[in-house]
């Protein structure tokens, strides 16, 4: 791996998906959003994902999941089952902005899948939470042709 000079030589922000509106299902988990893309782990040894909901009410629970799948649209996907690859919180309050965080390494997948992609859902059913989900792949696997001087 590479010398970090600039952090984005070897960490790599996905886009997520980002919704105002979570909790308006009345079906606890179906009511979620997840990243449209499943970024590539070939090249990468970590995925971190990270989600955050605001305006959420005490007592209702948010849960952060990392899915592998065949393909970077998600195709056939199932959750991973890795420790640290699904975190669940119990809001305390409803101005408590919570933030989840899950990883999982390369080696975490599965045989035959090598796409990783998040999923935040929540069992409160008043649609007026304000959620957002991200990706950062880090510790690249490859290394520059010629390191610096």
């Amino acid at each position: 791996m590479a010398n970090v000079h600039v952090f984005k030589q070897n960490y790599r922000t996905q886009k997520g998906d980002m919704s105002t509106s979570l909790g308006a299902e009345t079906t606890p988990d179906t009511d979620s959003i997840t990243t449209p893309i499943f970024v590539d782990m070939r090249n990468y040894d970590l995925v971190r994902g990270v989600g955050q909901v605001s305006n959420i009410s005490s007592g209702s629970v948010i849960t952060l999941r990392l899915w592998e799948a065949t393909a970077s649209g998600g195709g056939g996907s199932q959750s991973l089952t890795h420790t640290y690859a699904s975190v669940t919180n119990t809001s305390t309050h409803a101005t408590a902005v919570d933030i989840l965080e899950v990883q999982a390494r390369g080696e975490d997948l599965s045989s035959g899948y090598r796409y990783v992609g998040a999923k935040l859902s929540s069992t409160e059913a008043a649609g007026s939470q304000v959620a957002s989900v991200h990706l950062v792949q880090g510790r690249s696997r490859y290394k520059q042709t010629t390191m610096p001087t």
